[in-house]
């Protein structure tokens, strides 16, 4: 089967004028996603994650290596890779003002629908997410949710094959996620063909809408598999090694607080079958207190080692 997304050693440096300093966001990436699948890119904030996304999109173009979208060079083709995709983004941003009918319309034409086609995929839409009654409504007069729901139908006006999720529920309450999910299981349970790729950085979330799991870190794809097989069998442990000279044993203590975790020097290992959850949260709070990581890994059960300190203590690496 051909792939519908193949990236060939792709790497992004990003970089401004004004400041010399260079941000590298991939690292020879390379990824085959085949139609119909339902890909979850996962890993803490800065991992690689919307890069990936917005390079599938053609908003960022590699500085090295080329990304196929259904065998079209997107660096070469933009336009005709944008009728593929829909999106949909963790925040609604544009267009919050114009009633629902006439976004939703619009969207139709611009992806190539006729007038009969574009109100028939209006209704058929707002039907399916439930906002019916509220097409008239602009989105700045819903609640979150339902601003969310909108977003979703934008995303799948004129049928597209690949659909992004990029943190799609975010902002939104428990009950508001729950439907979005309702929402896109429901879609993909119709439409078996449609390739789902989504970005997140909390595990239930990826188990709920992916079958796949890819882990990030810092621009470079570390683990690659099914999502039950890669958070139950592939890590339970996961280390945090803290950049250079930082006291990971007081930075602990402070940001984190109390939780037992074993510190050696600037290394954190996380013993526990929600270990790749828990890591990622850890790193997002310490990034937020500008704590900068130098990288996470998981460990392997079977690199174990016995040694003074703990019998089952696993062997880090660097």
């Amino acid at each position: 089967m051909a792939p519908i997304i193949k990236f060939e050693n792709v790497s992004k440096t990003f970089g401004t004028i004004i400041s010399r300093a260079r941000v590298i966001s991939l690292r020879d990436i390379s990824l085959t996603i085949n139609k119909g699948e339902r890909v979850c890119l996962f890993g803490p904030n800065g991992a690689g994650k919307s890069t990936v996304m917005k390079a599938i999109m053609g908003l960022v173009n590699p500085s090295k290596g080329k990304v196929f979208v259904n065998n079209i060079n997107v660096q070469k083709n933009p336009l005709k890779i944008k009728e593929m995709i829909g999106y949909l983004p963790s925040e609604l941003n544009f267009y919050k003002a114009v009633p629902c009918k006439e976004s939703l319309y619009h969207f139709g034409i611009l992806r190539g629908l006729s007038h009969q086609q574009a109100k028939k995929e209006v209704e058929r839409l707002l039907k399916m997410i439930g906002l019916i009654k509220w097409g008239d409504l602009p989105p700045k007069m819903m609640s979150s949710g339902m601003r969310q729901r909108f977003s979703l139908a934008l995303a799948l006006i004129g049928d597209p094959d690949i659909i992004l999720f990029d943190e799609p529920v975010s902002f939104i309450d428990l009950q508001g996620q729950m439907k979005i999910f309702q929402l896109v299981n429901e879609y993909v349970e119709e439409n078996q063909e449609k390739t789902i790729i989504m970005c997140t950085h909390n595990i239930q979330q990826a188990m709920i809408m992916s079958d796949r799991l890819v882990l990030l870190d810092r621009g470079e794809i570390i683990i690659d598999g099914p999502i039950e097989e890669v958070v139950s069998q592939k890590c339970k442990y996961m280390q945090i090694i803290l950049s250079e000279d930082a006291p990971a044993q007081e930075i602990m203590k402070t940001i984190i607080g109390d939780e037992k975790y074993e510190i050696s020097g600037r290394k954190i290992l996380i013993r526990s079958d929600n270990a790749l959850q828990i890591s990622v949260d850890i790193i997002n709070r310490l990034q937020a207190n500008n704590i900068s990581i130098f990288s996470y890994r998981p460990l392997l059960e079977q690199k174990r080692t016995s040694t003074k300190n703990d019998k089952n203590n696993v062997k880090e690496e660097e």
